[in-house]
């Protein structure tokens, strides 16, 4: 026994020592007593609003009774404002304050009554902004009607939005000359009146940049507003968007100049603070079409004072490396046109496939007030490839007109948007190209809240005309199967076969095993690819997805559609999700493939 007492001393002391800190670490987690107030009766936003203005709802249990008495007193007068702030004049309610658990506890009993409705409204706008549309919005759907119940926050609200419009359009003399609710709490009726003199609207006075790396000559080509027009705060906005999104400069502020207006003038003070001018990068990327692959970059961001760039980019991996330069000129509207001049090298080695192009180009961009942009392209081509055992050279010269455009929330998950491409390109023997063909690719992208997820649907159309397919390099040709193709078939394993042939013997390749004649794709005149893909999020920053995909190249448009079907796992990292496909092919040997992309959605 004294053996046993001695193994349990240790386990005696640590509990004797400990059992004081585990009661005062016990006690905060009983619930200290805290007031109570209980509202019953009336709407949900009634009695929120009653608890927000009660004034005796911040004292605490120590409070003594003579002042919640007296604060009672004054929450009466507190309960009917903040009920007429609603538009309740009728009501009625009881109050019982006692003392309970060591705290005080307050009853309130509503009896609301009806709200008050309006029964006449008038809306006058005065002076210059009589004419015109930019108070046309606040007629044709103002935030209070006849027959509305009378709510005062709304009325409060629809004054601020007269004088946000008016003076986001200039109006800074604007003011009410009268602006009342006049209530008949007997017939429970209400008159709202709003007449607002707008005064003089003020134009766009001198337009001051403040810069240090661009001429002033090429800023002023980002303006979109000028000296003598009229004041617009959206046009600022836009402008402000136009200097952040030039790559030109980290903050970009332009904001009028309201504390010295003068002759009906407003001036505009534009603030430009400038990017590094040399950027560097190299990073890492994985994609199971290409492999993992390392990329490098090199950024010139403002070679002169004209806002000419120079940027360079490299990818590496074990099927595809692409290098290229461009030199960008910006020409007189810089936020909308551009000139760029580039040269870049693109080989690619698949299962089927080689291909080692230089490319020489010229390209003009203009994005379009209506958010198309249109880019018009002339490339110099020169390509060695082999297909299905045979090596070619070609060269050619390729113009091309591509229109594109995408509409999206600009979030790393939209959740509703849409993008559009369509590109017509081709090479006539008549300028020196060793083959003459003409091709039309098409291809959009829409998505659609559903069900708490999201639906992605895509779909790409190509379509070729040329008289020796044979000469067309790999580059131009169609081909399908991918991580962004359809899944369960290999990255470009999708497309004609033909008998493979040895490129040293001129015979056909047989099956080791089998003494099968082995197949190789080469690609096709055209292509159609569409999936349907559903989405859901799981966490904030996970989603699962289910998807059908179905396609081919061809070498007409009886295709020999392949299926694929899968699951996945998306991670929405701050530059978008990065997929994880788990697909199936549904066709054929009905495969099993893994496929990881990574960029936006659109």
């Amino acid at each position: 026994m004294i053996a046993a007492m001695i193994r349990l001393f240790p386990q005696l002391l640590l509990r004797f020592f400990l059992a004081p800190g585990f009661v005062i670490f016990c006690l905060p987690v009983l619930a200290a007593p805290s007031p109570q107030i209980h509202i019953d009766g009336g709407s949900g936003e009634l009695r929120d609003n009653i608890r927000q203005y009660l004034t005796i709802a911040e004292e605490s249990c120590a409070a003594p009774d003579w002042r919640l008495k007296s604060l009672l007193l004054e929450g009466e007068d507190e309960i009917k404002k903040a009920a007429q702030a609603l538009g309740y004049y009728q009501l009625t309610f009881s109050t019982d304050l006692k003392q309970t658990n060591d705290c005080w506890q307050l009853d309130i009993q509503l009896t609301p009554g009806e709200q008050v409705k309006i029964t006449e409204f008038t809306l006058n706008i005065r002076d210059d902004g009589a004419q015109g549309d930019v108070f046309k919005e606040l007629y044709d759907k103002p935030d209070m009607r006849i027959g509305d119940s009378l709510h005062h926050g709304r009325y409060e609200n629809f004054k601020n939005r007269i004088t946000t419009l008016a003076t986001s359009h200039g109006y800074f003399d604007g003011h009410f000359d009268v602006a009342r609710v006049t209530v008949n709490a007997a017939e429970n009726t209400a008159y709202v009146e709003l007449i607002y003199s707008t005064g003089t609207r003020y134009r766009i006075g001198e337009i001051h940049i403040t810069h240090n790396i661009l001429s002033k000559d090429f800023l002023e080509g980002f303006l979109n507003v000028h000296e003598g027009e009229y004041y617009d705060t959206d046009k600022l906005l836009e402008l402000k968007s136009y200097y952040n999104s030039s790559n030109y400069f980290s903050v970009a502020t332009a904001s009028p100049d309201l504390q010295n207006l003068h002759d009906h003038k407003v001036d505009i003070n534009i603030q430009l603070e400038e990017r590094k001018r040399f950027a560097y990068s190299i990073g890492a990327g994985l994609s199971t079409d290409t492999g993992p692959r390392v990329l490098l970059g090199f950024e010139n961001r403002y070679v002169n004072k004209a806002g000419h760039s120079l940027k360079a980019d490299l990818s590496a991996s074990n099927i595809k490396n692409t290098a290229q330069v461009a030199y960008t000129i910006p020409l007189a509207n810089p936020s909308y046109e551009f000139l760029k001049v580039y040269a870049g090298y693109d080989k690619e080695v698949t299962d089927d496939t080689y291909s080692n192009k230089n490319t020489y180009g010229v390209s003009y961009t203009n994005y379009e007030r209506n958010k198309w942009l249109h880019t018009y392209a002339v490339n110099v081509e020169n390509e060695d490839f082999v297909l299905a055992g045979k090596e070619k050279y070609t060269h050619l010269l390729i113009p091309s007109v591509t229109f594109s455009r995408t509409q999206t929330d600009a979030t790393p998950y939209p959740l509703q948007g849409w993008s559009l491409l369509a590109r017509l390109s081709g090479s006539p023997k008549s300028f020196g190209s060793y083959v003459s063909y003409e091709q039309l690719y098409l291809r959009g992208k829409y998505i659609h809240e559903f069900g708490g997820g999201r639906f992605l649907l895509r779909s790409e159309i190509g379509a070729t005309k040329v008289n020796d397919f044979d000469e067309l390099p790999t580059s131009v040709r169609f081909f399908a199967g991918g991580g962004t193709s359809v899944r369960g078939y290999d990255y470009k394993s999708l497309g004609r076969k033909v008998d493979a042939i040895d490129n040293k013997t001129g015979l056909e390749k047989r099956d080791e095993k089998t003494g099968e004649i082995i197949q190789e794709v080469i690609g096709g005149k055209n292509v159609l690819v569409t999936s349907v893909e559903y989405d859901y999020r799981v966490r904030p920053n996970w989603a699962v997805a289910a998807f059908y995909d179905v396609g081919n190249a061809s070498d007409d448009f009886n295709f020999d559609l392949k299926h694929g079907a899968g699951l996945g796992l998306r991670w929405i990292s701050p530059i978008g999700p990065v997929r994880i496909d788990v697909a199936r092919a549904l066709d054929d040997n009905k495969a099993w493939n893994l496929h990881i992309s990574m960029g936006p959605d659109l």
